[in-house]
């Protein structure tokens, strides 16, 4: 019991070394390298680079502004969605509203990646271009994960995953009634 308890630490160790040194290797997710990386890449001045760091704070801020509201109103949607008689009408304005602010939010990301461009120098504009290339290369496939059921088992080594169902994979088989009942209260 001690042998195999030493033997699992050992294990653990060696499984956490290896993966906080693949983490150190690996550049920062999403691409974008950060202000100090890009200043020396791209040869920027400090002006530059500071009008960059103020337009980066300020699509920050706007973004996470604009999730919040994005959340909210697909909130309000289901909640429209969950009532008792649906009001079709309401449905239909939260809809829009949800894809007003997603048409906005996509604004903001174009408004502040041209603002952001008209910083650079056209010589500027292709180094960052290549940058971004260079951060968007193939990466190494994840590793997959379990498949876990609906009560949290997994199939055991040569065992088939199961059939999907009519509801997919997460249903557990049961029979159970319409997971989508209609709006209409029943008369």
């Amino acid at each position: 019991m001690r042998m195999q308890l030493l033997a699992v630490a050992g294990v653990l160790a060696v499984g956490g070394t290896v993966l906080a040194a693949t983490a150190q290797e690996r550049p920062r997710r999403g691409g974008r390298p950060d202000l100090a990386a890009l200043q020396s890449e791209l040869g920027l001045s400090a002006e530059q680079a500071a009008e960059w760091k103020k337009l980066q704070a300020e699509g920050r801020k706007q973004a996470i502004r604009q999730r919040a509201d994005l959340a909210i109103a697909r909130l309000e949607l289901a909640e429209l969605m969950d009532a008792p008689v649906v009001d079709q009408k309401a449905v239909d304005a939260k809809v829009k509203a949800v894809s007003d602010l997603q048409g906005a939010a996509l604004k903001a990301r174009t408004d502040q990646r041209l603002a952001m461009r008209r910083l650079l120098s056209p010589e500027q504009q292709e180094k960052m271009k290549r940058l971004m290339r260079e951060s968007r290369a193939p990466r190494e496939p994840r590793p997959a994960r379990a498949w876990r059921g609906r009560r949290g088992g997994t199939p055991g080594p040569g065992e088939p995953l199961p059939p999907p169902g009519p509801r997919g994979p997460w249903a557990d088989g049961e029979d159970e009634e319409d997971e989508f009942p209609s709006p209409e209260p029943e008369r």
